[in-house]
């Protein structure tokens, strides 16, 4: 699985990978070395060939990586990979690996050391779980085919583990990305079409002692199984697209009703969404994170429509209504949009990193855009007011770490951008471009 393909090619935090890349690199290095110690090194011009399909195989999986949800990629290398384990021993099959890891870290450096030891550790593992359950260092040495199956199966498996647990890794400690998300936004999506390229390893393996080279085939049928698999995460991926877009649809018409009242809800709204996620940008998060924050921002004032009780009510108001919609991700940010770190925010009071960051990033935005752009119950005020307002309130109102984050792109920014002024900040808010920067269109 490639995990962060939406992602830079080296983390913002190299120092981690560095040190993850080295664990993975002295770990393949020890598991070879032990097998080979107790195994051998087999040499010969037949294994240096077989070696070299396996890697032209492996290079030709990344045209035909499906794009899944979360930034990842799943493709057909953990098929190949495990039985390159399995049938050349982990020092042919890391060679073998290694033009494709070098694919993966699509030429940043820290990364390509990372892939490879990945790679490496992955194939070492399952070259030295496959004589455990086989009775056999090699496939070519395990008569039954149940045996060559079982351990080949464990091999696939032991692929799957170590990529899952280094690309979780790597999305925790070079990124920066929550634990929690990070497995269940990019690395869980990648599982069922990994687990059955493990599978298709199994049956080949176990195939190939009875049918020699026409167990291919039952190589392929797993190859297609894997991707039909990820091509149906992709389209779950699709789905929370939609239903993005239809948010946005309904949040525009709720808009046009709270300008009956407010003739500037709709600019606030609009200048929210832009300085939300230039923000977001600027600490770092991935794209899709971006969108998906864009579109809460826009939403995070919906559940004052028709309120006629306690303002203070409409975070959770307009998270339930989120929730109806079938937004529950963006529900979450809405509902805590009005926490403040030193506790003292609505509806419930909640503390600093109990806050998601996505809604102490809709805290700032929402709160400069209602000063800039000013409300029915008080008017605009000047950047340099609103700027103080920020640097006054991070820390207790304000996340601190997110003020500042703002604070870098205002300092930049033209004066229509801090005014919220001129054709970015119309109403309904033009779509961004991918990779756009601070300060574009949003």
């Amino acid at each position: 699985m490639d995990v962060v393909r939406s992602l830079g090619p080296e983390p913002p935090n190299g120092a981690s990978l560095a040190n993850g890349s080295g664990a993975l690199a002295a770990f393949a290095l020890a598991s070879c070395a032990a097998w080979v110690y107790w195994y051998g090194m087999p040499l010969s011009a037949g294994f240096a060939a077989l070696a070299g399909l396996f890697a032209a195989l492996l290079c030709l999986t990344r045209p035909f990586a499906v794009p899944i949800p979360g930034g990842a990629a799943a493709d057909a290398s953990v098929a190949l990979r495990a039985l390159a384990a399995v049938l050349l021993g982990p020092v042919w099959a890391a060679l073998a690996c290694l033009p494709y890891a070098l694919l993966l870290a699509r030429g940043g450096r820290l990364r390509s050391v990372y892939e490879a030891g990945r790679t490496a550790a992955g194939v070492s593992l399952a070259a030295t779980a496959f004589p455990a359950v086989a009775g056999a260092p090699l496939a070519a040495g395990a008569g039954d085919p149940v045996a060559a199956g079982g351990g080949a199966l464990a091999a696939g498996l032991a692929v799957v583990s170590c990529d899952a647990a280094a690309a979780a890794g790597l999305l925790v400690f070079g990124y920066g990305r929550e634990a929690r998300r990070a497995w269940r936004e990019a690395v869980l999506p990648c599982l069922p079409p990994d687990l059955a390229g493990a599978l298709a390893a199994a049956l080949a393996a176990a195939a190939l002692p009875l049918y020699g080279p026409a167990a291919v085939p039952v190589l392929a049928l797993g190859v297609l199984a894997g991707h039909l698999l990820a091509r149906r995460a992709r389209g779950a991926g699709d789905s929370k697209q939609a239903a993005l877009s239809s948010g946005m649809a309904l949040g525009a018409a709720i808009l046009e009703e709270l300008g009956r009242s407010d003739g500037l809800a709709r600019r606030r709204a609009a200048a929210t969404a832009i300085y939300a996620a230039d923000i977001a940008r600027e600490m770092g998060l991935e794209p899709r994170r971006v969108e998906r924050l864009r579109v809460a921002a826009f939403l995070c004032d919906i559940g004052k429509l028709g309120l006629s009780g306690d303002p203070s009510s409409h975070p959770e108001r307009g998270a339930r209504m989120l929730e109806e919609a079938g937004l529950g991700e963006l529900a979450v940010w809405v509902r805590y949009h009005h926490e403040r770190p030193d506790g003292r925010g609505h509806p419930y009071g909640l503390r600093g990193p109990w806050i998601p960051l996505e809604a102490r990033i809709l805290a700032v935005a929402g709160a400069y855009a209602a000063l800039v752009v000013g409300g029915p119950r008080h008017p605009a005020t000047d950047f340099e007011a609103a700027r103080r307002r920020l640097c006054e309130g991070a820390g207790t109102g304000f996340d601190g770490e997110v003020v500042r984050a703002f604070l870098r792109v205002l300092d930049t920014a033209p004066p229509d951008y801090r005014r919220a002024a001129g054709p970015r900040f119309a109403y309904p808010p033009p779509e961004a471009p991918r990779g756009a920067s601070a300060h574009e269109v949003v």
